[in-house]
Order: structure tokens, then C-alpha cells, then sequence
């Protein structure tokens, strides 16, 4: 057989001329030469100053304009007790929204269920992608997304307690609400 027939990783070389070396030495017979291992490739070159600055090269991950100006919205969300319901936006891979979620005066936050999470619409084969950003309970938080992909993303809320809650829900960015909710 020759190396040809078997291919052989880089790592697994290096190790076998080790285990030759050390072999050799063991039966006092000088060492095969080895090849040495191929030259990393070179790395880009790094931007020289122009005028004391640096400059970097922009990516719409960093930013890009948008076709439509930003919007805000301030919701006041009734949530009885016991019942459940889903606050939904839509928004384009890319695109940012900032928020505040609030729950008034909670006799126990524990009893209030959060999830902050986007989906896709669902695929031809009835499967479609989900991810969490945030669980918690009734505690505030505040914070943005970038959305990971087009499609949906909010809030499942669920009441728990005996009393009335309202959720205040502040948000500004790239978003548009989906109409008839509550």
C-alpha cells in the first residue's frame, strides 16, 4: 500500500513521524528527515492610517438605511386572571426593535408568565423555526432585538394570579404590529 491509497491528516502525520523518531532513537538509528508542515496562509494586510484613522469597511450587519421611517408604540395590555394571550410583531431578518415590559404592581410576579420569542411562518412540511430570547416571570426588563429572521416575534403572556394586570409594552425600531390582538 503507499500513502496514496489512504489519506492521511495532517495531525496524524505529525504523530506517526513522532512515533518514528522516537522509535529510531529507542534502536540508537538515526531519525528519517521529516517535511516540514506547510506555511499558515498569510493573514490580509491591516488598514494603514490616513490622517491618524483607521478606517473599516461598513456591512448592513453594522448599518443600513431603511425604506420607511422608524415608529414607536406604547401598549397597555389588559390580562385578566387566568387568561392567556400572544403581543406579535412582524419584522424583517435584520431589523431592530428596542422595548420595555412592564406589569404594574404584582402581588407575586411569579405568577405571570413571559416569553419573548420570534418565529417563522411554518414550512410545506408543517415545521418552522422557533428561538427564545427571554422567560421570566412579572419582572420589568428592557432590551432590543435584532431579528434572526423575517416572521413573527413578541410576547406570550399568562396571568396566573387572582387580579387584573395591565402590561405595558414600550417599543421603538423597525416593526410593524400585527393589527386586532386583544
Amino acid at each position: 500500500m503507499n500513502s496514496t491509497e489512504f489519506p492521511v491528516s495532517r495531525v496524524s502525520a505529525l504523530l506517526f513521524a513522532s512515533l518514528v523518531t522516537l522509535t529510531m532513537a529507542a534502536c540508537n538509528q538515526p531519525a528519517p528527515p521529516t517535511a516540514a508542515p506547510a506555511p499558515a496562509p498569510a493573514a490580509p494586510p491591516a488598514p494603514q492610517p490616513v490622517d491618524g484613522w483607521i478606517e473599516y469597511p461598513s456591512t448592513d450587519a453594522i448599518a443600513r438605511t431603511q425604506p420607511a421611517r422608524w415608529r414607536s408604540d406604547t401598549v397597555n395590555i389588559p390580562l385578566p386572571p387566568g387568561r392567556e394571550l400572544e403581543y406579535k410583531i412582524d419584522m424583517k431578518k435584520g431589523d431592530v426593535v428596542a422595548y420595555a415590559i412592564s406589569y404594574g404592581k404584582l402581588k407575586d410576579p411569579a405568577s405571570v408568565v413571559s416569553e419573548f420569542h420570534g418565529h417563522t411562518e411554518k414550512r410545506a412540511d408543517g415545521v418552522g423555526d422557533l428561538m427564545y430570547y427571554a422567560k421570566t416571570n412579572g419582572t420589568a426588563q428592557q432590551g432590543q432585538l435584532v431579528a434572526p429572521w423575517d416572521g413573527i416575534h413578541g410576547w406570550y403572556l399568562k396571568n396566573s394570579s387572582e387580579q387584573v394586570i395591565t402590561v405595558k409594552l414600550e417599543l421603538a425600531g423597525f416593526y410593524d404590529v400585527i393589527p386586532d390582538q386583544f
